[in-house]
């Protein structure tokens, strides 16, 4: 009986080798853009449901899971190694063991897509649960755990994540986005305004949850 075991687990830690080194082609993503970098090992649960743009790169010993909602991280994305993303939660039932609740069985809301806008940095063991959405131009710092949206522009980390500060002036990401963007694409005066009043120290409890590109 032992022996068995001791087969059935090296041949199984054998077959994750492979799956995280060539099980995953980006033939096989939900949508793969230009100049995409994955360095395994990765594993994907669902690729499916991952969408990738123009530029982006995740780094080795990265898990997603994305089994019922979408991830998608936009242009111009670094992702240092270790990222964990969830987009779902596991079920809650009265009576129920929660390893004994199929996915199937899951209630509404349990799911939701993550998202990373472009022009994010993810530091090194960066966990991103089920519904936030990560602003563009935003830092999350290593070791994070973000639970909630974080705004444009800005620096969080810890755990939970929470907003640490802005890392540029409004007028130096008016500058950025000049360079960078269409102008139909740019974040407005007002629209920084906004965010740069609700995460102030002053003002940072003025709307807990916010939706990222709100004016």
């Amino acid at each position: 009986m032992i022996g068995k075991f001791k087969r059935w687990t090296f041949f199984r830690g054998l077959y994750m080798i492979f799956i995280s080194y060539f099980g995953v082609r980006k033939r096989k993503l939900g949508y793969c853009g230009k100049n995409v970098i994955l360095t395994p090992p990765i594993t994907f649960g669902n690729p499916q449901n991952v969408y990738l743009y123009d530029n982006t790169q995740i780094s080795y010993n990265s898990h997603i899971s994305a089994v019922n909602a979408r991830f998608i991280i936009k242009q111009n994305c670094c992702i240092a190694e270790g990222l964990t993303v969830h987009t779902g939660n596991h079920a809650m039932i009265v009576g129920r063991f929660c390893n004994n609740i199929l996915e199937s069985e899951k209630p509404k809301g349990y799911d939701a897509d993550v998202v990373v806008e472009s022009d994010v940095w993810i530091g090194c063991n960066v966990t991103l649960l089920s519904g936030v959405t990560v602003g563009r131009g935003a830092i999350v710092a290593a070791g994070a755990v973000v639970t909630n949206d974080i705004p444009p522009y800005s620096i969080c980390g810890g755990v939970p994540a929470k907003f640490i500060k802005f890392k540029w002036t409004i007028e130096e990401i008016i500058k950025h986005e000049e360079l960078l963007y269409m102008k139909e694409e740019r974040f407005t005066k007002e629209q920084l305004d906004y965010y740069f009043t609700c995460f102030s120290p002053q003002g940072k409890n003025v709307k807990k949850s916010i939706s990222i590109g709100e004016t």
